[in-house]
């Protein structure tokens, strides 16, 4: 059974049937090259933003630690495994006490111990309090924030609790308001 197709001429069950294999080769063929170009992109991507995590600097790591061995604890007596409430934590003014005298170390090693914690959850109220001295500190904290949002570094507690890991809102939220130039002030 031949088939008419004009203008094209007279096509064949083998001229259709070769049409087919080629039709359907190029498009295997398309189909391959743009996997390979897309997996090539997406290494280049991954290749470019890849974060091998370093350990805190030494000077900011002993502010750090004890803090987040505390509010690790904290975070475990406060609820269940499931988010629910239990109790105040007794080591609740121990973590408070070490977050005020880090809030008020305006030392390098301070600087890098705030853009850290931005990364972590500290509680709502604390995280407000760490935001408005981080902003105040002003465009010396922006390569930092920068530098631990991109890839948190180690402080030998890996992996954190649950309920102490950031969300990731911190960091850009103090970028931003750094960024404007406005100054905080927190209100008790």
């Amino acid at each position: 059974m031949a088939l008419n197709l004009a203008p094209f001429g007279r096509w064949t069950r083998q001229s259709c049937a070769l049409a087919s294999r080629l039709a359907l080769r190029w498009a295997a063929m398309l189909r391959l090259i743009t996997y390979i170009l897309f997996a090539t992109s997406l290494s280049v991507q991954a290749f470019a933003s890849e974060c091998v995590p370093k350990p805190l600097p030494q000077r900011a790591l002993a502010l750090i630690k004890p803090l987040m061995v505390l509010r690790t604890q904290q975070a475990k007596d406060n609820f269940t495994d499931d988010g629910r409430w239990i109790t105040e934590s007794p080591v609740t003014p121990k973590v408070e006490k070490r977050f005020e005298a880090l809030l008020a170390n305006r030392s390098a090693a301070g600087d890098e111990a705030l853009a850290y914690l931005l990364n972590v959850y500290m509680g709502e109220h604390p995280g407000e309090e760490l935001v408005c001295e981080v902003i105040n500190r002003g465009k010396r904290m922006v390569p930092l924030i920068r530098a631990y949002h991109e890839c948190t570094p180690l402080i030998g507690l890996e992996p954190l609790h649950k309920f102490v890991r950031g969300s990731g809102y911190l960091p850009n939220m103090a970028l931003d308001s750094i960024k404007s130039g406005n100054g905080c002030s927190h209100e008790e």
